[in-house]
């Protein structure tokens, strides 16, 4: 390496650190989603697919950052004054502790990359053709993820992730992750995009645009995975920093996309919004209707929620059928996905 690297339990300390603050994120997160899910649906059912999928991760993401708050007080407490002190310690990656979080990576950012590529799916109007490559890729990953959690075990005289046999499922792993994550992102980007520019809309939509593709495509997860295949094939302790809180992100990420989907938020929402809109201007442009608030601002939950809380008591029913008529065969706008 070109400059002085970072002591190995300098790196791990701040590693656990970052991931703390990300794991407070994820347990905020998480609990939101959860009431979003349930308590706070817009949708008739509980989507329990869901539900579990973001307990699943949630409860992965805990026991990772458990097992690490272990490794710390163990390498700097307990097992301080053994020989080469706590730098030792954190080298030996066949520690029990270690290989299970290893394991608990691989299957969280499983889970994460079939969320994106789940969302992948929908934006594209459930087209399989697109998601044949991500998917590939996540199987691929999966092989090599369980791979290295194998080989880390059996690692007993390597003291270093960088050693020449666990390099080879390391980067493939590393690089298969953030190949699906680039594929995923740039494809959900790319239809995002398209579809607000065909919607139109109001200038106020602008900076939601940006921030709607961000987390949609999960960016923010591709960036940080850059940062990790760098760091690790330069072989720089540096890498830890952004391996463990990374371990959070893969749960972060597509909570994220729950949440916006769950809130109706998403690309999709916002695309029958504008719409809707611009169909509403035409309608009081010709003098055919009329509209009682800017439909921008309005939330237009699913047709069948509207119908079942709108005749609920039979108060609100209609006196004129055509009216009914209109409300049942009012259909969702071309490409539009719905979080039910």
């Amino acid at each position: 390496m070109a400059g002085p690297d970072i002591a190995l339990d300098k790196a791990y300390l701040t590693a656990i650190w970052l991931e703390t603050l990300f794991y407070g994120m994820n347990f905020v997160l998480y609990w939101n989603c959860l009431a979003m899910l349930t308590i706070r649906r817009r949708t008739p059912n509980v989507n329990k697919v869901l539900v579990a999928i973001s307990t699943i991760m949630f409860a992965f993401s805990t026991a990772h950052v458990s097992l690490g708050y272990q490794r710390l007080i163990e390498g700097f407490i307990v097992l301080r004054d053994q020989p080469g002190g706590p730098g030792a310690f954190f080298s030996d990656v066949s520690i029990p502790a270690n290989v299970v979080k290893v394991g608990i990576h691989t299957v969280n950012s499983i889970i994460g990359d079939s969320v994106v590529v789940w969302r992948c799916w929908l934006v594209w109007g459930r087209d399989w053709r697109m998601c044949i490559l991500p998917i590939l890729l996540i199987i691929a990953s999966a092989i090599c993820g369980f791979a290295q959690t194998v080989y880390f075990a059996r690692a007993q005289k390597l003291h270093s992730a960088f050693a020449k046999s666990l390099q080879i499922w390391n980067g493939s792993l590393f690089s298969l992750s953030l190949a699906t994550n680039v594929v995923v992102t740039v494809l959900i980007a790319m239809r995002v995009w398209y579809m607000f520019r065909m919607s139109g809309g109001s200038k106020n939509f602008r900076y939601w645009r940006v921030l709607v593709i961000i987390i949609e495509s999960g960016m923010i997860y591709s960036i940080a995975l850059v940062c990790e295949i760098t760091l690790y094939f330069l072989g720089s302790n540096s890498f830890y920093i952004v391996y463990d809180p990374i371990a959070q992100l893969t749960a972060i990420t597509p909570t994220l996309i729950i949440v916006l989907a769950a809130l109706q938020l998403t690309s999709s929402d916002v695309h029958s919004r504008l719409t809707r809109s611009k169909t509403a201007r035409i309608f009081r442009a010709r003098g055919e209707g009329t509209t009682t608030g800017p439909l921008e601002t309005m939330d237009f939950a699913p047709n069948d929620v509207i119908l079942s809380t709108y005749f609920s008591d039979g108060s609100n029913m209609p006196s004129d059928s055509s009216t009914l008529q209109v409300s049942k065969s009012e259909s969702h706008p071309p490409g539009q996905v719905t979080f039910a």
